[in-house]
Parts: C-alpha cells; sequence; structure tokens
C-alpha cells in the first residue's frame, strides 16, 4: 500500500460498552485542543519555557514512536519510502497538523538522513498564540516531538526535528527539518538535551 491510500477512519474502533476508543492494538483517547492549550499554558506558567518545552517534546516523541509500530507492525507498505511517508499522513489524519513533505533522502549504510517539509494549520503553534505573544524560538514542541520519534524509529538511530519556520515566532507558516544530532547546529541544542534519554 502506498501512504497515501492510509484510511485512518476505518481502522478506529468505538466501543460504546467498555468506553474504549482503538486504533489497532493502541487506546486513543480524544482531547479538546483548547484543553490541551490551557494545560500546556499552565505548565509553562508553572514550570517555565524551558520546563515545559521538554515536557511537550518528550511527549510528542513517544507519540511519533507509538504511531510509527503500530503501521509497521498492522500495514504492508509499497517500499520503505512509503512507510516513511505514512507519518506525515497519520499526523494529518489525527487532526495534529497538516503535514506536507518536501524533501527526503537517506541512507542507513552512511547515517545519512534529511526530510523536510511544511506543517500547515499546527493546532500548538494556534493553542500557543491564543495564550502568549509572538515568541522568538519556534513553539510547536509535541510536533517537533512527534516528527524526531517517528522517524528514529523508522531510521533505527537518533533523529532530530527542529522548526526552522514558525506560526508562533510570526511566519505565515511551519516548516520541519530531521537529521540526525551530528549534523544540528546550536539551534538544536535543547531539544537533543530534552530528548537525550530516548
Amino acid at each position: 500500500m502506498k501512504a497515501t491510500d492510509f484510511n485512518f477512519a476505518k481502522d478506529l474502533q468505538f466501543d460504546l460498552a467498555t468506553g474504549m476508543t482503538t486504533f489497532k492494538d493502541s487506546r486513543l483517547v480524544i482531547f479538546d485542543a483548547n484543553a490541551i492549550g490551557l494545560l500546556r499554558q499552565n505548565l509553562i506558567k508553572e514550570l517555565g519555557m524551558s520546563k515545559a518545552r521538554e515536557l511537550f517534546l518528550k511527549f510528542g516523541y513517544q507519540h511519533g514512536y507509538s504511531d510509527f509500530m503500530q503501521m509497521k507492525i498492522n500495514y504492508q507498505f509499497e517500499t520503505e519510502m512509503d512507510l516513511l511517508a505514512s507519518g506525515p499522513v497519520i499526523h494529518t489524519w489525527e487532526g495534529i497538523v497538516q503535514a506536507t513533505p518536501n524533501e527526503l533522502r537517506f541512507n542507513r549504510a552512511t547515517g545519512e538522513f534529511y526530510f523536510t517539509g511544511v506543517w500547515t494549520n499546527s493546532y500548538e503553534a494556534e493553542q500557543h498564540l491564543t495564550f502568549n505573544e509572538i515568541s522568538r524560538e519556534p513553539v510547536c514542541w509535541t510536533l517537533m516531538g512527534y516528527a524526531s520519534g517517528w522517524c528514529t524509529a523508522f531510521f533505527g538511530s537518533k533523529l532530530i526535528a527542529v522548526e526552522p519556520v514558525c506560526v508562533g515566532k510570526g511566519d505565515d507558516h511551519c516548516e520541519w527539518k530531521i537529521q540526525p544530532p551530528s549534523a544540528w547546529g546550536d539551534e538544536a541544542r535543547p531539544y537533543i538535551e530534552a530528548l537525550k534519554q530516548f
């Protein structure tokens, strides 16, 4: 199957008798984006921006890693490229962001990995700006964590997603770039540090 053939709605199961919504082997919970935004803002107020960012990066990483494993185990994709590209597809289906890949190249033998794309309608940038002014740094922490986790699970070694363009910084859209930690400079240090335990 191709990445674009994936239809999340077909594999969601809503069980009113048990109160459980599932996708294959994973239980899902559905929350209002405004509730997540308020939780995010409360954590920023209580813990500070740096610690809140770290927590949401880790949360996103686990989400992306888990989604990848579900896709790998439960679907047969025509190519490795389709398996990798199904990440942006499921991220879009989940209502988190509309993800559009741009450039992708990878080579496991040499350790090269480079993946870029555009995020449109990020719920996280939207929520950040509801409570805060324009930021000097990217604010789509769960999205960066998700992309890092998904691509790390795919590639088999640590990859870090950074958002060089972000609506939360006043840009008109968001963009991602994913590379190995060694390919990044100082701009990726907070994200590398936050995810070093994985």
